[in-house]
């Protein structure tokens, strides 16, 4: 489980959008690269409000490793394979019309490139309709004004 703590900046409905400070470990994270927060000292997220917190509070929000890793899969892996296996495709393709042109494997990648970012859209819509894809609210650390400032992770 990935756990981070933030403030909650405000509700909106029934949902809470919460400030998270990137931490320490952001520094050597395999994903920082990717990260939209790059080079920002905070993100917002939104969760449900399950626990009823209030602005200002402070809150742990957690997200499921094993969800995180599937979606990355997905998002970074998926595109270049479809990418490699459709070069491959294109040649064979290329091949058993005897063309002689580079162009077969371009195609042929491009192509199945363009089809593997139309799955994503679909995966997106799929994702945003499974709670195990969604950051949760995991419990209540502070409130209000005593949650000022989210606690750090080391507090040497």
């Amino acid at each position: 489980m990935i756990n981070d703590r933030g403030v909650v900046e405000k509700l909106v409905q029934n949902k809470a959008v919460i400030k998270i400070q990137k931490s320490p470990g952001c520094e050597t994270c395999e994903a920082r690269g990717s990260c939209h927060a790059e080079g920002d000292k905070e993100m917002l997220v939104e969760v449900e409000n399950a626990l009823h917190a209030k602005e200002g509070d402070s809150v742990e929000v957690s997200m499921p490793t094993r969800s995180v890793a599937k979606m990355a899969l997905v998002v970074y892996l998926g595109p270049v394979a479809a990418l490699i296996a459709g070069a491959f495709a294109g040649e064979a393709l290329g091949n058993s019309l005897q063309l002689d042109s580079p162009l077969a494997p371009v195609i042929g990648g491009l192509v199945l490139l363009a089809a593997s970012l139309l799955l994503l859209k679909g995966f997106d819509r799929f994702a945003r309709s499974r709670p195990q894809y969604h950051p949760h609210m995991t419990r209540i650390l502070a409130t209000g004004s005593a949650a000022a400032s989210p606690p750090c992770g080391d507090s040497k």
